[in-house]
């Protein structure tokens, strides 16, 4: 199997490299934010978590139905199930 190098000019090379650290960077903050939300959530922090207004929280909740787990009169979401909620939706 051959392979193919290619060199390209040192100010390309530290502009890659800067893009790659920025953008592993975000990911990494990204994964800690979602997992600084508890497993279940109250509807402001579902809100928050999905970064939409607690308006659109009640119309998205009448429209798609999100899943709710109900005890004694209190809502809890389980995040799990709104990132699944999410992906269904996505096109």
């Amino acid at each position: 199997m051959e392979s193919l190098q290619v060199q390209l000019p040192n100010d390309l090379q530290e502009a890659t490299k800067t893009m790659i650290g920025d953008a592993l960077s975000e990911a990494i903050k990204d994964v800690q934010n979602k997992n600084s939300f508890p497993p279940y959530l109250n509807k402001g922090e579902a809100c928050k978590y999905l970064h939409i207004a607690p308006s659109t929280f009640n119309k998205w909740q009448k429209t798609y139905n999100i899943p709710v787990i109900r005890i004694d009169g209190t809502k809890r979401y389980r995040r799990d199930t709104l990132d699944e909620f999410m992906k269904k939706l996505e096109r």
